[in-house]
């Protein structure tokens, strides 16, 4: 799930510098925009809104869960939800022949692509432009969509975020809002479940002293990082001495550097947090984006309704309003973007909209906010033009994940936020353990932040971290085998938190193909981010939160902030 990397010292805040390396001339573009030139002073008037055949809404309003399965005595809904991938494959992600696409019907100021975190803090920040946000699902959110049935709520993935410090830009973005008088804060405190029982206890009742001088190294190292030197990601400019120093190695090999052997429980709790948080263990991690993680979990988590998909609404009704009744950005669902190429004084944006119709979108400003494995094939004469980010856009490795909404006729009856599961000396301790197990690594009460109701449920998550897992969810049909795998695993929960497994209405898979980048050891030291983040001619932007390699809200919503008035800057 979509976790933290914000530390409270206000010393140690992102600066959201303008400037980022060199921009390329315009030169080593030109050859490439040959289909259409002469747009430098092209205004034509928006396209009409399409008829609102579809709610964009993040969070979507169900009057009922549908028909179910009931596979391995539980029910689940017949169907994926979250990713697409029938209507998502390549060469989706090329208009494969630009020329066959029409002159430009309108003229823009921003067309931001991509409607996930990223694309809609973006579009809020730009509302008072002309700027329109092309998504390619039916509503926007990306993985931080939502459902909604009577009183309760739950996301598709996205789960939380963390406070911040009053008067910084994250903390000013959550008041403008109005989320903090939504969210409910949890202690951040870890729940888990090892051997049958859940606990808090990191050592048990028979711990060595060996292990205890372990756990008390860690507690020491965890205080450090947290309220003294802190991995800041995002960062501009050169990495600090402690990033490089922990991006030379991996999280394991740190802790084992720190702490030496670890507990058995505490080895098992973090070695299921960096599955679920980070999309891989603690044998692949970077340690700067480990650290970056696990130190900011000291200050506790703001959970609201629908997770972070209540986050995703807040950000797109304010977008949708410049303020004083003026309309602001524009949305267009359905709208499959093929290619964009620079010309004249902006870019053509080649996409089609939800009835197939080719279209042609002259923008002055472009800002993709969607993940680089889908931007490099928009981008067909990148190699050519700039080969350093091309291969910089290759070098993102994705994780995929399953996450299992478990939607109940009763309230859970328990209080804790998040529980991390399957606990024992047997818990998967790399990637060919975890394929061979493929095991659920934690529940979220997914009603922590609503009131009580007559509902509750639990948001289940379901790292894949190895990397062939993708082609396990990609069938329509697959969700059947995650069903039957996921069932027993079910029903052990359900028997932990002692819930009949008859209180169970339903259970709907979302799936997630590439939704977890990571940070190898050496990633921050090589420079990828800065490569990945640099604008192209001060006029396309990549704005998204595998920039960094570091799956987090707060990763998203920074690059948002930090692209933001460099792209009002050029308009100017």
């Amino acid at each position: 799930m979509l976790k933290p990397m914000t530390p409270r010292d206000p010393n140690r805040r992102h600066a959201l510098k303008s400037g980022l390396g060199a921009l390329l001339a315009m030169s080593a573009f030109e050859r490439i925009s040959s289909a259409h030139s002469n747009f430098a002073n092209f205004r034509a008037p928006p396209l009409p809104p399409a008829p609102p055949r579809f709610n964009l809404d993040p969070v979507l309003r169900l009057h009922s869960l549908g028909a179910s399965e009931v596979i391995g005595g539980v029910p689940f809904a017949p169907t994926w939800f979250g990713d697409r991938f029938g209507s998502n494959t390549l060469p989706f992600h090329s208009c494969e022949n630009c020329a066959e696409y029409p002159p430009p019907e309108e003229s823009i100021d921003v067309a931001i692509i991509g409607g996930g975190l990223s694309g809609l803090a973006l579009a809020h920040q730009l509302r008072h432009r002309d700027t329109v946000l092309f998504e390619l699902r039916p509503r926007l959110g990306g993985n931080a969509m939502g459902e909604s049935l009577q009183a309760q709520s739950w996301s598709h993935a996205s789960a939380y975020f963390m406070q911040d410090d009053p008067g910084t830009p994250l903390q000013d973005l959550y008041d403008e809002l109005h989320l903090p008088q939504q969210w409910r804060q949890d202690n951040g405190n870890f729940s888990f479940a090892y051997d049958g029982a859940i606990t808090e206890d990191l050592l048990g009742a028979d711990a060595s002293p060996k292990h205890r001088a372990s756990l008390a190294a860690y507690q020491a190292a965890v205080k450090q990082l947290a309220f003294g030197e802190y991995p800041d990601i995002p960062f501009d400019g050169k990495p600090s001495p402690l990033i490089l120093e922990l991006d030379s190695r991996s999280f394991r090999d740190d802790l084992l550097l720190r702490c030496g052997e670890l507990p058995p429980r505490l080895q098992y709790l973090l070695q299921a947090y960096c599955a679920s948080s980070l999309g891989v263990g603690t044998d692949e991690l970077s340690a700067a984006a480990a650290w970056n993680f696990v130190a900011a979990e000291e200050f506790g988590r703001n959970v609201l309704p629908a997770g972070n998909a209540g986050l995703a609404r807040a950000l797109w009704q304010h977008a949708r309003v410049q303020g004083n009744g003026a309309h602001g950005a524009r949305f267009r669902s359905h709208a499959t973007v093929g290619a964009v190429e620079l010309t004249d004084g902006g870019a053509l944006v080649y996409w089609r909209d939800g009835q197939g119709k080719r279209r042609t979108t002259f923008a002055r400003q472009v800002a993709f906010a969607n993940a680089k494995h889908i931007v490099r094939h928009m981008l067909p004469w990148l190699e050519e033009a700039d080969a350093a980010k091309r291969e910089a856009m290759q070098l993102v490795p994705t994780m995929p994940y399953v996450v299992a909404n478990i939607v109940l006729n009763a309230p859970l009856g328990h209080d804790f936020y998040d529980l991390y599961l399957n606990g024992s000396s047997a818990f998967p301790a790399d990637a060919n353990a975890f394929e061979a197990a493929r095991i659920i690594t934690d529940a979220v009460n997914g009603g922590f932040a609503v009131h009580p109701t007559n509902k509750g449920v639990l948001t289940v998550y379901w790292p894949l971290p190895w990397h062939t897992a993708r082609f396990t969810i990609v069938q329509e049909s697959d969700w059947r085998e995650s069903a039957i795998r996921a069932a027993p695993q079910i029903q052990e929960l359900l028997a932990l938190l002692r819930v009949d497994v008859g209180s169970v209405e339903q259970v709907r898979l979302a799936r997630w193909g590439h939704a977890m980048p990571f940070a190898q050891p050496g990633t921050y030291s090589a420079g990828l981010p800065h490569e990945l983040r640099r604008p192209l001619n001060d006029r396309l932007w990549f704005v998204n939160q595998d920039n960094w390699l570091l799956p987090a809200v707060e990763t998203a919503l920074t690059e948002a902030l930090w692209a933001a008035p460099q792209i009002d800057s050029a308009l100017s």
